[in-house]
């Protein structure tokens, strides 16, 4: 397959994501169909590893001891 032929597929294709098991704040995906890879976000905005050091966690805290 040509190189050009290659491009194609990729651009045409529905990717079909499997996704690496969460280590960290992101994990590597690959596409089932064409072997694209793309780097996906763990958490969602405003939880778990997008946090800034805890602080979260901490303001939590200190307002339940007070």
């Amino acid at each position: 397959m040509t190189e050009e032929a290659v491009e194609e597929v990729v651009s045409d294709c529905m990717h079909h994501w499997v996704i690496d098991q969460p280590n960290g704040p992101t994990s590597e995906g690959i596409c089932k169909i064409c072997g694209m890879t793309q780097e996906f976000k763990n958490s969602i905005q405003g939880s778990g590893w997008d946090r800034d050091g805890g602080q979260g966690r901490r303001a939590r805290q200190q307002k339940k001891a007070t």
